[in-house]
């Protein structure tokens, strides 16, 4: 009997030994309890932070509602009070001489000082200024409406406060204004928050801190989105990293009447869930793993002992496929594997007898059936590899149209560059006769020829195709491609309207991207159906590749243009003003000829932006700039230049007519209606000043030039406003 060690029975050199019967058994195990135990835990983090933030959260919108619910309370009872006082103001002015008013009147505001509640008669008088003028647009709210309107504040005394606005009615006139103010700042926060464990603050729309419970808060700073979301939703959860550790924190508005609201922030520290959640999972992380192990072990035991009979069938089967037929198992159990070792040994011992007489026939049989099995195989391979490289070619080839495509599409600098390109790699990668590309113009809805190879291009320059016009119109109509294999037998095929005779086969291409057509693509050869269908495909992919190419160059144009203009005023912006500035300082050193450069700006804008806020002064830049724009001529530049500064450059015009080009804008402005100008500015109207400089006149540096102009500009100012300065100081020394 041979034994496993016997050199007859080891495994031939080089062949490699897959996983054993006792791996197979144990790994799937292993990565189905590693996998559960990983489940487990992420699930269990998962569970952690939500239950977390759900806690937090609700501690966060409990305060807010608090503070809702206190403000509220607040409000009604300020209502109340001001309602009750607006009667006894109409008794007191009916029974003035009597004492029981006057009486009455000590304890009314006893109470309100008991109250934390000051009230402030105001009497309604255009004529004079109000001692809060920060507020006289909630007094005009609340004479205008004729009821109470909230505010909070705390421009009053510095401290903040709910403030409410009462007018007082004679007659259905108001003849005055009761102004009424309760505390609401930091001790309040505090009394509120402090015993939730949370730090809170109240700012305005804005963003400014009003009042806050003390402690270390959060910066306010809203990103555009969040602010769309807080107005859509009211609320806005969030969370963010501090020296301390995580801290949650809610954004609530609180409506104050309905004439303005508040932002309420409410913050709370994290950092302690987080440590419970890190403890909870290492040690929950170690019991898993513990188990894993112990279960590990004691299974591999298991499987190593059940094993052992397949072991030993394994050697047995190894030493009978390596030739040993005197091979028997020893150790047979009594189990099913027993039963298997004991068919096996009499199998062997039949293998043995009969294999002598056999083999030479056996072996003969099979190398016969190997070498045609083979013969047929190398021919069926041969076959499927030559299909296999015409299909890779096809591919290498449609690869490399479209790669040069994109590479056209990133270095062309325009489109005439790219259509070039476009049609290089049409003829090296197709070998087409005559190629000719058609761009789409949606203006008169025709398609155009842009560019043509084989052909005469003269002939074909203004060569156009409608919709319903030939194979070219159908193809950008229903935008799909149309192939003719023979072009003089279709009646539709119009010969680009007899400008030039072409013969063989023809394929026209729409170019179309996202939807939307950009041009079409026509493919001539002289050979009738000279395009195979992977060729037809290849077409189509060419077309649409070159309309995404042609739609990116049209973008890019449409980006550098745009990068050129004022996003306020929609005016040139100082950037592109210089770039065409040092142009037409170029020509009128060539022509030797001369240019003004008028300098404006808007009197007392700053009285404007005061008066009415920045959303009014942004529309009164736009309305000064469009009746700068709509009084110049075509050829001149109009820029803004500063916050309300404009500059024109005004080619070919003398200092003489420069000024009286500003004097003509001047009195434009003068003439034009600007809303808001007669609350704000002197004399109620909109005006403007203007500096004038002449190059060369003035300087020949054009830095200097502008200096210049803002100097006559300074002097326009100086000089009382609303009138246009020519610089008239001597011209500085050349550099």
């Amino acid at each position: 009997m041979t034994t496993p060690d016997d050199p007859a029975s080891l495994p031939p050199a080089g062949r490699k030994r897959g996983l054993s019967l006792r791996l197979k058994l144990f790994l799937p195990l292993a990565v189905l309890l590693i996998a559960l135990g990983a489940a487990t835990l992420f699930g269990l983090l998962y569970l952690l932070r939500d239950l977390t933030e759900r806690t937090v959260d609700q501690q966060l919108n409990s305060a807010s509602e608090v503070m809702f619910r206190e403000f509220r309370k607040q409000e009604e009872l300020l209502l109340a009070y001001a309602n009750f006082l607006e009667q006894f103001h109409f008794l007191s002015e009916r029974f003035a001489q009597s004492d029981e008013i006057g009486i009455l009147q000590d304890r009314l505001f006893s109470t309100l000082e008991k109250e934390n509640i000051s009230v402030t008669f105001l009497t309604v008088d255009s004529k004079n200024p109000s001692p809060f003028p920060f507020l006289d647009d909630l007094f005009e709210q609340a004479r205008r409406s004729g009821q109470p309107r909230f505010r909070y504040s705390d421009q009053l005394n510095g401290e903040p406060m709910l403030i409410v606005a009462a007018p007082l009615l004679v007659k259905d006139q108001t003849s005055k204004i009761m102004l009424m103010q309760a505390s609401m700042g930091d001790d309040f926060l505090a009394k509120v928050t402090k015993p939730l464990g949370l730090s809170a603050s109240l700012h305005d729309l804005s963003g400014k801190l009003l009042a806050s419970s003390g402690g270390d808060l959060t910066p306010l700073n809203l990103q555009p989105g969040q602010i769309s979301q807080l107005g859509s939703t009211g609320k806005l959860y969030g969370e963010h990293e501090t020296s301390n550790g995580p801290v949650r924190h809610l954004l609530a508005l609180i409506p104050l009447g309905t004439s303005d609201m508040v932002m309420l922030s409410v913050e709370s520290s994290v950092a302690e869930f987080a440590n419970l959640q890190r403890t909870m999972i290492l040690r929950l992380g170690l019991t898993v793993g513990a188990a894993l192990l112990l279960g590990g072990i004691i299974y591999f035991r298991a499987v190593n002992i059940i094993i052992q009979p397949a072991r030993e069938l394994s050697d047995a089967a190894k030493a009978l496929s390596r030739g040993n037929l005197a091979y028997r198992i020893d150790n047979i159990s009594g189990d099913e594997l027993g039963e298997v070792a004991e068919t096996f040994n009499q199998m062997a011992g039949e293998l043995e007898t009969t294999y002598r007489e056999k083999a030479e026939k056996e072996t003969a049989l099979v190398i016969a059936q190997q070498e045609a099995k083979t013969k047929s195989v190398i021919e069926r391979k041969n076959r499927e590899v030559e299909k296999a490289n015409e299909e890779l070619r096809s591919h290498l080839r449609e690869i490399s149209a479209l790669y040069q495509l994109n590479q056209a599409m990133v270095t062309a600098p325009d489109l005439n560059v790219l259509f070039d390109r476009v049609l290089q790699v049409v003829v090296e990668t197709l070998g087409c006769d005559q190629i000719v590309l058609l761009q789409y113009n949606p203006g008169e809805s025709v398609l155009e020829v842009a560019k043509s190879l084989g052909l005469n291009h003269d002939a074909l320059r203004e060569v156009k195709f409608s919709f319903d016009q030939g194979i070219t119109g159908q193809a950008a109509q229903a935008m799909r491609q149309i192939y003719v294999k023979n072009v003089e037998k279709d009646p539709r095929y119009l010969n680009y309207h007899g400008q030039v005779a072409t013969r063989g086969s023809f394929v026209s291409a729409p170019m179309v991207v996202k939807g939307r057509l950009v041009g079409v693509l026509n493919l001539h050869k002289r050979e009738i159906d000279a395009f195979a269908t992977s060729e037809l495909k290849l077409t189509q992919a060419i077309a649409n590749q070159a309309a995404m190419a042609v739609d990116n160059a049209q973008l890019l144009e449409k980006a550098r243009d745009l990068s050129n203009i004022d996003d306020l005023t929609g005016l040139a912006n100082r950037r592109h003003f210089q770039e065409i500035l040092k142009r037409e300082v170029a020509q009128a050193r060539r022509f030797s000829s001369s240019f003004t450069i008028l300098m404006c700006d808007i009197d007392n804008f700053d009285h404007y932006n005061s008066k009415h806020g920045r959303m009014r002064g942004d529309a009164l830049l736009r309305q000064v700039g469009q009746t700068l724009l709509n009084n110049t001529r075509g050829i001149d530049l109009v820029c803004r230049f500063g916050n309300e500064e404009f500059v024109v450059l005004l080619p070919r015009t003398n200092k003489q007519g420069g000024l009286a080009a500003a004097e003509k804008l001047r009195q434009c402005i003068l003439n034009d209606k600007f809303e808001g100008a007669e609350e704000s500015q002197p004399g109620g109207k909109l005006t403007v000043s203007f500096g004038v400089t002449e190059f060369p006149l003035d300087s020949k540096n054009i830095y200097e030039l502008l200096n210049l102009a803002d100097r006559a500009l300074y002097a326009a100012k100086k000089e009382g406003r609303n009138r246009s300065v020519a610089w008239e100081g001597p011209a500085p020394a050349p550099e």
